[in-house]
């Protein structure tokens, strides 16, 4: 049994998945000795930081010279921790890799503590004298936006000694995150409950997934009551990990001297407040659509009540949806043809040699995610269960590995990291142009009713799910920065809140769907999910523009890809034609959501 599990009542161990579908981790490094050396080699770099203390102003060699030692040490430590931590997520139970990767987070954490006078020390110095000196550097196109960044972020830089403690508290800061990943990947453990054949499953993420998808709404209700019930039991202990996250938020933001913890997240890619509130006041003007679609659910389901359980799966259930995943691949380059012949590619050294750890193993950690790499390739983790949602998951993951390749392969490493807020752009236009693909392909009203559904559902999920999330998000934030306590009864009460304000008045809300907020690991990064949605809005744009043959779009796109962190996200989207300082792209999905939900109804009848 080389793909699939032993039997519905056990889960995969790695040694039954055949190799082709799993990562080759010695791409990285070749041994465990191999990764040692390194380590102590970047040992040995952060000893020369000293050196450098106090002089940095001597002269442009001096500041080019420490600025590359960080640099080098930066790419090392990056190899060294993604060795760790992808080996430890193949295995949470694996204490070798765990024990590395919690060296490496200490490591890193002393690292950044011994060149933490850097920052301190150039803004002694006047803006016109740091842009002089960085004009005659041995390579002057490495750190002139990072100049300019410095120059910028000025008031948010504290003294040295305070930069060190805050560099050296990055450890601690961990906790919340670290404590929630154990209990949710290793520690916490699911009931079993009956399929729809009868047959006795033990939950799993992965398999709380695809009962979500169950035409029957029995099994939809058991997997739901029996996935959150896991965390009720727990409430207690992750509402404390996460208002220890929000406060520790909190804390970062006032020792930096931001008005709040929204601006001090955004502000690292200047991003405007103004963007954030535009998407949330944007969307809850006009929930008249989800209103709508809850309702439409509703009645094609033929229920009674319908319940947030049921919001996930398929209205017409007569199509096949099971997709394996080498036919997943195949959709998927052939999905992205129109990006042209440099991406298709990429795409396919990606899935020949080995980018992607395909399937769930016993121990994997949950989810999907890409990790870009500056030395080597992108690796992409997968719990790949045959699923319409999946294949969309795997497009998603691949536009993220394109774009990290593209990045590190055009831009030296101080600028070849991209913000999120531009990666998840690069993700969903790939989901998007996937759809198109698919569409085109139907063969009568059904399959275009199951595209459709699967359209909108992308868009809940992605859009409208993030947004609430956001707003949550933002009100928990707010709330301790007001001096107030959050406690597991006021996370459940404000979550149950916007649950029933964002799906509308058709919605039945169940006790347990409430407790949702606690097994939510991106509030474990703070202000992060509002990205999705206002990628996926920018990227409909895009897919747009790429779909009518813009005259030089696919050009303009692959300059996107291959820009990095060169500049400012909001401007290289610009440079796109996408403007996201306005709610033009926030009106335009809202506006094509209530379309596709009008043709839905119109050809279900």
């Amino acid at each position: 049994m080389s793909n699939k599990e032993k039997s519905p009542h056990s889960i995969a161990e790695r040694q039954d998945i055949e190799n082709k579908y799993k990562w080759q981790l010695t791409d990285i490094y070749d041994s465990d000795e191999a990764w040692e050396a390194d380590f102590r080699k970047s040992e040995e770099m952060v000893k020369q930081a000293g050196a450098f203390a106090g002089k940095l102003a001597e002269s442009p060699k001096t500041l080019f010279d420490c600025l590359e030692l960080r640099t080098n040490l930066s790419i090392i430590v990056s190899g060294l921790f993604q060795y760790a931590k992808l080996n430890s997520d193949l295995d949470t139970r694996v204490s070798k890799f765990q024990s590395m990767t919690e060296r490496m987070a200490l490591f890193a954490a002393q690292a950044n503590a011994a060149f933490s006078f850097i920052e301190p020390e150039l803004l002694r110095l006047g803006d016109e004298q740091l842009l002089k000196m960085a004009a005659q550097f041995e390579k002057t196109d490495l750190y002139d936006f990072y100049i300019r960044e410095l120059i910028r972020s000025r008031q948010h830089i504290r003294t040295e000694e305070v930069e060190e403690l805050l560099s050296l508290s990055s450890t601690v800061a961990k906790g919340p995150d670290m404590i929630f990943s154990l209990l949710n990947d290793a520690d916490l453990k699911y009931p079993a409950i009956k399929d729809d054949k009868g047959n006795e499953v033990q939950l799993t993420k992965q398999r709380f997934a695809k009962f979500m998808e169950s035409s029957d709404a029995r099994v939809r209700r058991d997997a739901s009551n029996a996935f959150h019930s896991a965390y009720k039991e727990h409430i207690n202990a992750i509402g404390a990990t996460l208002a220890t996250e929000v406060n520790k938020n909190v804390f970062y933001a006032r020792a930096r001297r931001y008005e709040t913890c929204l601006h001090s997240s955004l502000d690292g890619d200047n991003i405007p407040t103004s963007v954030y509130h535009s998407l949330l006041d944007a969307t809850e003007a006009d929930l008249a659509g989800l209103h709508k679609w809850t309702a439409l659910r509703k009645k094609i389901l033929r229920l009674d009540q319908i319940a947030p359980y049921d919001m996930l799966c398929p209205l017409f259930p007569e199509r096949d949806f099971e997709v394996p995943y080498d036919q997943a691949v195949k959709n998927t380059i052939d999905a992205l043809a129109p990006l042209g012949s440099e991406y298709q590619e990429k795409l396919g050294e990606a899935f020949s040699s080995r980018w992607v750890d395909v399937y769930e193993t016993a121990g994997k950690t949950s989810g999907a995610y890409n990790w870009g790499s500056y030395t080597v390739h992108p690796f992409i983790l997968m719990n790949y269960n045959d699923t319409v949602d999946n294949m969309f998951t795997l497009a998603h993951e691949i536009g993220h590995a394109i774009h990290s390749f593209l990045s590190n392969s055009s831009q030296p490493f101080p600028k070849a990291q991209y913000s999120i807020f531009v990666a998840e752009v690069a993700s969903t236009l790939n989901e998007g142009l996937l759809l198109q693909h698919l569409l085109k392909k139907a063969k009568d009203d059904k399959d275009r009713l199951y595209l459709l559904n699967r359209h909108i559902d992308n868009t809940v999920a992605t859009y409208f799910h993030q947004v609430m999330y956001a707003r949550f998000e933002l009100m928990i934030h707010e709330r301790v920065e007001q001096g107030q306590a959050l406690s597991p009864e006021m996370l459940t009460e404000l979550w149950d809140e916007l649950t029933r304000k964002y799906y509308g008045p058709a919605l039945t809300m169940d006790e347990l769907s409430a407790f949702k907020w606690s097994r939510i690991p991106h509030f474990y990064l703070d202000f992060y999910v509002y990205q999705y949605a206002t990628s996926y809005a920018a990227s409909q744009a895009l897919t747009d523009k790429i779909s009518d043959g813009e005259d030089g779009i696919i050009d303009r796109y692959l300059e996107l890809l291959k820009s990095g962190g060169k500049d400012y996200p909001i401007e290289l989207l610009k440079a796109c034609g996408v403007d996201m300082t306005t709610a033009a792209p926030f009106e335009a999905t809202l506006k094509l959501f209530a379309r596709q939900v009008d043709e839905v109804e119109k050809l279900a009848g």
